[in-house]
């Protein structure tokens, strides 16, 4: 997560009736059970959701209200709450256009994943009803001197088992979180975190237990930090920070015969919802109310029902019949719907590219990467094919995502080109690292052109000469939904269209095993997605680092490099003006080599039921947000 460049969007429309939603559908959907601190100057509910199949007793008072009984279920009919009128049934039906990948907090690395997780689980720190990161099992934050770190009260919170989230949760979550043997490509989080020693074992120097986090008692937790970062809490709203159960964890295959996470009996659940159907690769996911969660008195409704919907025209006729509460619009469906009444466009932060696999025959020239990254119009894709309120990508960090020290957006607060600066600004990048003018930076065509396609052509020219070939065929990894497909076709015809010689073969694949190839560097061509984790161009910029593994393509350059290192470290971080145009720079160098092809800054055109009420959708992290929602109608005063 991260300091944000703008509230989050809430969704919590006022309209003077509300609309019936029938329950039907969902296939497997199941009967809802009816399911009975301060921190930072905060007290209220944090979050997202989860749920359970089991009624269970509360501990201490936690996950219960005055009379023992939580919101909802049994007479809840149109009850009126703080003017909130509460529709009969509470069970919001959503859709996921991809299966997900994972429900381990500490391997998740997509969106889909992170949305579900994060309706069962939370970490020290969450989002609050506006979207604005707050502490959540945190119920008190203290910096330790000097700035080296913080010391973590814990609230008394259960886990679905009934046993209590301590400290030792979270130090053993963040290990396998980091630890280079479990596989998990989040490490390096850690290291954008600045905690003591992540570096080190993420370079296999250190072991997973010198990580910079220990448990004082139960409820104390301490982190220590090599670096100030002033966007760390922001971050431990993301799973990979959440904590796990180390005996549970480890006991699921003795006991259940399977890993964790791929099954309900196999989740461990600390959020306002639990696991009640899954399985991996499911179409369909149930979730109920947590009667453990420490704050389930706040959670008003009683289950979500997930629907994997991949084919946006499938989305929209459940929306329409009533089978789901929300539907994702793309291509005509959202120019068609651009003014409906339930029409909403959600932000989402998100980067769209293209990555080549530098060990593929070809694309390891450079002159032949630059004739692809400019053989497509952006402005069409956005334009005529999303037509979603996506924006065309020129860089490698969207505009809107974050703010400098001068208060300008990243995209628009770079140096003129015409590299004359002041030379107190370019102080401590690091050996080696020297200034490099803007201007000479940007894909650039040759000399005399000014046209982009035939600039495109022109470097296509030049490859053949330098590779001695006339023809490059490649294959071109898209996710089979509706989005991905119809820009992977126009990709594809322009790239083609554009560059004679050049032939592309679209591959569509779920997200899962597109997520999987990719990071195994078994693709050509790949249409790749990424939303940043926390507020900084590092979260973005950090994917292309040598030793990333997000570097899908294994580009690499040693300049690049030293720039990333050096904007995490002393003297940068301390000044904010150097380490702005430092990663500007580096960006620079990105798209100079063409290591990527931006194609859009993602954004979501959606209808969503007029009775939903409370969503939470933000740019950054966990972009959809559940544990306020509730459905019924806002009383006008």
């Amino acid at each position: 997560m991260g300091k944000r460049a703008g509230r989050a969007v809430v969704l919590a429309v006022l309209f003077a009736a509300s609309t019936a939603v029938s329950v039907i559908g969902c296939g497997g959907l199941r009967r809802a059970v009816d399911m009975g601190g301060q921190a930072m100057g905060d007290g209220r509910d944090r979050q997202a959701q989860d749920g359970e199949s089991q009624d269970r007793q509360g501990r201490d008072g936690q996950g219960q209200d005055g009379n023992g009984q939580g919101p909802g279920g049994q007479g809840q009919d149109e009850q009126s709450r703080d003017g909130q009128a509460l529709a009969e049934e509470q069970i919001l039906r959503l859709p996921l256009d991809a299966e997900v990948s994972t429900l381990d907090p500490q391997a998740a690395v997509d969106s889909t994943s992170f949305e579900v997780i994060a309706c069962m689980m939370e970490g020290l720190y969450g989002v609050d009803e506006g979207g604005e990161v707050c502490p959540a099992l945190a119920e008190e934050t203290v910096s330790l001197p000097g700035g080296e770190g913080y010391r973590f009260t814990l609230r008394k919170a259960l886990w679905s088992d009934g046993s209590p989230v301590t400290a030792e949760d979270f130090v053993y979550g963040w290990q396998r979180g980091i630890d280079p043997g479990e596989g998990n490509e989040n490490g390096l989080l850690f290291k954008a975190a600045g905690i003591l020693h992540a570096e080190e074992i993420l370079a296999g120097k250190l072991g997973p237990e010198e990580l910079g986090i220990r448990a004082v008692d139960e409820r104390t937790l301490e982190v220590v930090l090599e670096r100030p970062v002033p966007y760390f809490l922001s971050m431990l709203a993301m799973p990979v920070f959440y904590p796990m159960d180390q005996a549970f964890f480890e006991g699921c295959e003795e006991q259940y015969g399977k890993p964790y996470g791929t099954s309900p009996e196999t989740v461990l659940a600390n959020g306002p919802f639990c696991l009640e159907s899954y399985q991996p690769s499911a179409q369909e996911i149930f979730l109920v109310r947590n009667p453990d969660y420490w704050q389930a008195g706040e959670v008003r409704l009683e289950a979500i029902a997930y629907q994997v919907v991949k084919d946006t025209q499938q989305a929209l006729m459940a929306y329409e019949r009533g089978e789901l509460d929300m539907a994702i619009l793309s291509g005509e469906q959202a120019e068609q719907y651009a003014d409906h009444g339930e029409g909403v466009t959600l932000p989402l932060g998100s980067l769209w590219y293209l990555s080549p696999n530098i060990n593929v025959p070809g694309l390891e020239n450079e002159s032949l990467r630059k004739a692809i990254s400019l053989a497509y119009d952006r402005e069409t894709a956005v334009g005529l094919v999303l037509k979603d309120g996506s924006r065309a990508a020129y860089g490698a960090v969207p505009s809107g995502f974050v703010k400098g020290p001068d208060g300008r957006d990243f995209r628009d607060s770079q140096r003129e080109p015409d590299g004359q600066g002041d030379q107190d600004s370019r102080k401590g990048r690091g050996e080696g690292v020297k200034s490099r003018d803007l201007g000479e930076a940007r894909q650039d065509r040759p000399e005399g052109t000014d046209d982009q396609e035939e600039a495109a052509r022109r470097y296509l020219a030049q490859a053949k000469r330098e590779l001695g070939r006339e023809d490059f065929v490649f294959s071109l990894m898209v996710e089979d939904t509706t989005a991905a497909r119809e820009l992977g076709q126009f990709l594809q015809a322009e790239i083609q269209t554009t560059l004679p010689g050049v032939t592309i073969d679209l591959e569509p694949v779920p997200k899962k095993m597109r997520l999987e190839r990719m990071g195994q560097g078994e693709y050509e061509l790949g249409l790749a997605r990424w939303g940043a984790d926390y507020s900084d161009p590092v979260a973005f910029l950090g994917m292309w680092t040598a030793d990333s593994p997000f570097n899908y393509g294994n580009w690499s350059d040693s300049t690049y490099d030293r720039m990333l290192r050096a904007a995490g470290t002393e003297p940068l971080c301390g000044d904010p003006e150097a380490r702005w145009d430092l990663l500007h720079q580096a960006e620079e160098i990105l798209l100079e080599q063409a290591a990527i092809f931006p194609v859009c800054e993602k954004a979501v055109r959606a209808l969503v039921k007029s009775d939903v009420q409370g969503a939470v959708f933000q740019a950054v992290g966990v972009n959809r947000v559940w544990k306020y929602a509730w459905k019924g109608t806002l009383d006008r005063p």
